[in-house]
């Protein structure tokens, strides 16, 4: 279940000693392959991330951070690290909260309520470029298959940028994701269609989706 968050990294921001340092550890333990890092702050945030430039492929932030809120955070983030995908924690019972953080440009909104399991079944749809905004109750569902070579729906919204000669880095900012998310559904596009390199997959995407698209 986790294979998808091996070298998947993320950064947690919360100024609960306890809730942090505990999600971090519990992280670390269930899924060892994947990257954690964990600070209480916005300043230590933007330190960080300044540090790891495109290291990192989620910020995770708490809604409520000392004299601002998690969503104001996010703007700030944005605005210097555009690469980033950012999510939002939140204990408050709020249901209008996963819409503006929707609104606002997020990948995700995450009650702090789940369980372990359930906010590792999270991240792996995160990694997969999926944003997640409707649990608990879908949190499981596999992304169904979506178009030819069995990709699924974001798989050939990456397909429909590569065809278009674009990087990484510019499919990552078209879609809103990180760029080593847009690396792994490169790497999952070459193998399910059966080429070894970009240029092949250029060609028969481009053949491809004037099958599907036209």
């Amino acid at each position: 279940m986790n294979d998808a968050l091996d070298g998947f990294a993320v950064l947690l921001v919360d100024d609960h000693p306890l809730f942090r340092d505990g999600l971090a550890t519990a992280l670390r333990h269930k899924a060892p392959g994947m990257r954690v890092r964990a600070v209480g702050t916005l300043p230590e945030a933007v330190e960080v991330l300044a540090q790891a430039g495109e290291g990192f492929d989620l910020v995770l932030l708490d809604y409520r951070l000392p004299d601002t809120d998690g969503l104001r955070c996010a703007a700030q983030l944005r605005e210097q690290f555009p690469d980033v995908s950012i999510g939002l924690m939140s204990g408050l019972d709020d249901p209008s909260l996963p819409r503006r953080t929707r609104d606002a440009g997020l990948v995700a909104y995450l009650p702090k309520t789940l369980e372990v399991s359930a906010l590792l079944a999270s991240l792996n749809r995160l990694a997969a470029g999926e944003p997640v905004f409707d649990l608990p109750a879908v949190v499981a569902v596999s992304e169904p298959v979506a178009g030819p070579y069995g990709l699924t729906g974001r798989q050939l919204d990456v397909l429909r940028e590569l065809a278009t000669g674009a990087s990484n880095k510019e499919i990552a900012r078209a879609l809103g994701i990180a760029p080593a998310t847009v690396k792994n559904h490169v790497e999952a596009i070459f193998t399910k269609m059966g080429t070894s390199n970009r240029l092949q997959a250029v060609v028969l995407a481009r053949a491809t989706l004037q099958g599907t698209d036209g």
